[in-house]
């Protein structure tokens, strides 16, 4: 079988740049419910870090965001249901938490790769990290962000 009889995009080199999305970032001093907000908006679960000039600095997700309005020693906890249902003290808590900068609740350890990586370089990224996203940059740059879905989406020929 050639690679013009090849089911989907098999054979054909994938530019990454042409699935790539355009990336929502916020700073380090964004706070953590301006970064929420960002991902409420756009309908993704995190969002990278990224300096004024643009330079990739982390990245941020809606989990790390409620682990860090949470005291550590409930994060233990399998239940709480010994909170009452009037716990202001915990929703001023949580609130109060919403202002932290994101740069204090981030990753630092960001799969990422410069743009004209491979589709297979980034899947494997992909695989390796854990991920489910890998941001694309250019010289350190954030320059967009590709999924696993736009990802397969793309090599089986349904991108």
């Amino acid at each position: 079988m050639n690679d013009e009889e090849r089911p989907g995009n098999a054979g054909k080199d994938i530019q990454i740049q042409e699935i790539m999305r355009p990336a929502d970032s916020v700073t380090p001093e964004t706070s953590a419910r301006e970064a929420l907000k960002v991902m409420i908006d756009h309908g993704v679960p995190g969002v990278a870090v990224a300096d004024a000039d643009g330079t990739l600095r982390g990245f941020v997700t809606d989990g790390q965001l409620l682990a860090s309005a949470l005291p550590n020693y409930m994060k233990m906890m399998d239940s709480l249901s010994f909170v009452p249902e009037s716990a202001d003290t915990w929703v001023h808590y949580v609130t109060e938490a919403a202002d932290k900068p994101v740069g204090e609740v981030m990753t630092d350890e960001v799969s990422s790769v410069e743009v004209g990586t491979s589709e297979l370089a980034v899947a494997h990224r992909m695989v390796h990290d854990g991920v489910s996203s890998v941001v694309i940059t250019e010289g350190g740059k954030v320059q967009g962000i590709v999924n696993r879905i736009d990802l397969y989406a793309a090599i089986v020929g349904l991108g």
